[in-house]
C-alpha cells in the first residue's frame, strides 16, 4: 500500500504531494523549501485552521538515511490518521529531511560528517567522552574498507579488550554518546551549528513560542530491540516511563539516559525540553525503530555497519564487491527491505499513534 522507496527525489516529490491533501482540511497551508546543499532542501508544510491553539509537529530525517523510512511514516499519517484529526483546534507541523543531504546520499551523518543529533547545544562544556578516546583507533580506521572488515566474528574479537575494560555500557558510550574532537569519525557533533541545526532551532522557536500545546514526534530508525518501535523519551522529561506506558497502552517506552537506553550530548529532544521547559505546554519524543536488534549478534553488526560505512567514505574500498557489502549492511541498519520489518514498522507505527494521539485528545 505505502511507497518504500529509496530515492531521496522520489520521496521528495511525496511528501510535496501532500499539499493537496492537507488543503482538503486546513485553509492555511504553508509550503516551505529550505536549501541545503546540491539541491537538498528541508521541505515542510505548517497547515492553521483560525483560532487553533494546539499543533502537532513531526520531524524526519535528522539522521539523513533514516529518512526513508520517516517518508513511510508521513505517508501513514496522511492516508490513515490526518482525515481523523480534530484539525478545527490543532494544527500540523511536518518536516521531511531535517539532513537532506544525509538521505539523498544514504548517509547518517550530514555533508559535513556531523551527526545532527549531537549537534544541538545550548552550551559547549562537558562534551568529553573518555570512552570513545579510548577506542577511537577501533572506531577510525585510516584506510580503504577490506572485506575482512565486514567479519563479525573478527569484530568481535576485536572488541573483546574493549569489552573488558569498558563493559558493554561503557563501549555504548563510546560510540552513541557522541564526540567532537574527531571530525572523520562516527557520532561527531560539529564545532558549531551547522546550517540544519540553525534552520530548525528557528523553526522550533516559531513553534514552541505560539502554540498553547506543541505535540512533537521525532522519526528515527536503527537503535532498540529488533522489529520494534520504541518511544524515546528525552532524559529531561520528568514522568516514568511506566506511567507513559500506561497512558499510551505502548511498550517500550524508555528516556535517553544510562539506565534504560543511553546518555546523548546535543540531542535535539533534549535541547527543546532545556531550551523551552517551563515556558509552554508540549510533550516531545522519538519513534525509534529497532533492526539488528539489542543482542551480542545484533549489537556488533551495528557496530560494523557505522564503522565501516564511516570508513568506505572517507577512505573507499578495496574492491566494488566489498562497497556493495557495505551499503547493504549499512541499509539494513536503518531501512531494511525485508517484509517482516516493513509488516513491523506500519502495526508498531499504528499501535503508537494511536496510543499517543488517543491520550493526548488529538482525535475527532
Amino acid at each position: 500500500m505505502y511507497n518504500y522507496c529509496f530515492d531521496y527525489d522520489k520521496c521528495r516529490d511525496i511528501f510535496l504531494d501532500f499539499e493537496d491533501d492537507l488543503k482538503e482540511y486546513y485553509s492555511s497551508v504553508e509550503k516551505r523549501c529550505f536549501t541545503v546543499k546540491d539541491n537538498c532542501f528541508i521541505d515542510s508544510f505548517l497547515c492553521e485552521n483560525e483560532n487553533n491553539n494546539k499543533i502537532l509537529m513531526i520531524t524526519t530525517g535528522e539522521h539523513g538515511i533514516e529518512g526513508y523510512a520517516g517518508n513511510v511514516f508521513l505517508q501513514i499519517f496522511i492516508k490513515e490518521y490526518l482525515p481523523i484529526l480534530k484539525y478545527n483546534g490543532i494544527s500540523v507541523n511536518l518536516v521531511h529531511a531535517i539532513n537532506p543531504w544525509g538521505m539523498k546520499h544514504k548517509r547518517r551523518v550530514n555533508e559535513n560528517n556531523v551527526d545532527l543529533n549531537r549537534n544541538f547545544i545550548l552550551e559547549r562544556n562537558d562534551l568529553e567522552n573518555s570512552s570513545f578516546l579510548e577506542m577511537k583507533k577501533y572506531f577510525t580506521k585510516r584506510r580503504p574498507a577490506r572485506k575482512s572488515d565486514l567479519n563479525l566474528i573478527k569484530s568481535f574479537l576485536e572488541l573483546v579488550p574493549y569489552m573488558t575494560k569498558l563493559g558493554n555500557k561503557g563501549i555504548t558510550e563510546a560510540l552513541a554518546k557522541g564526540q567532537f574532537v574527531e571530525d572523520k569519525s562516527v557520532y561527531y557533533g560539529g564545532q558549531k551549528d551547522e546550517k540544519s541545526t540553525k534552520y530548525m532551532k528557528e523553526i522550533y522557536d516559531d513553534i514552541y513560542n505560539n502554540y498553547e500545546f506543541i505535540l512533537h514526534l521525532d522519526i528515527h530508525t536503527g537503535a532498540g530491540p529488533k522489529n520494534k518501535m520504541s518511544i524515546v523519551n528525552s532524559a529531561f522529561s520528568n514522568k516514568e516511563s511506566s506511567a507513559w506506558e500506561k497512558d499510551f497502552g505502548y511498550s517500550p517506552v524508555v528516556k535517553t539516559d544510562k539506565s534504560s537506553f543511553y546518555e546523548i550530548k546535543g540531542d535535539m529532544i533534549d535541547y527543546i525540553y532545556k531550551k523551552y521547559k517551563g515556558k509552554n505546554y508540549f510533550y516531545s519524543t522519538c519513534f525509534e525503530y529497532g533492526t539488528y536488534g539489542e543482542g551480542l549478534i545484533g549489537s556488533i553488526k551495528t557496530i560494523k555497519s557505522l564503522v565501516v560505512e564511516n570508513q568506505e567514505w572517507h577512505y573507499g574500498s578495496a574492491n566494488s564487491k566489498t562497497k556493495e557489502k557495505v551499503d547493504q549492511m549499512f541499509r539494513g541498519l536503518f531501512y531494511p527491505g525485508d517484509d517482516s520489518w516493513k509488516k513491523s514498522f506500519e502495526e508498531d507505527t499504528r499501535q503508537g499513534l494511536n496510543g499517543v494521539l488517543k491520550y493526548f485528545d488529538f482525535f475527532k
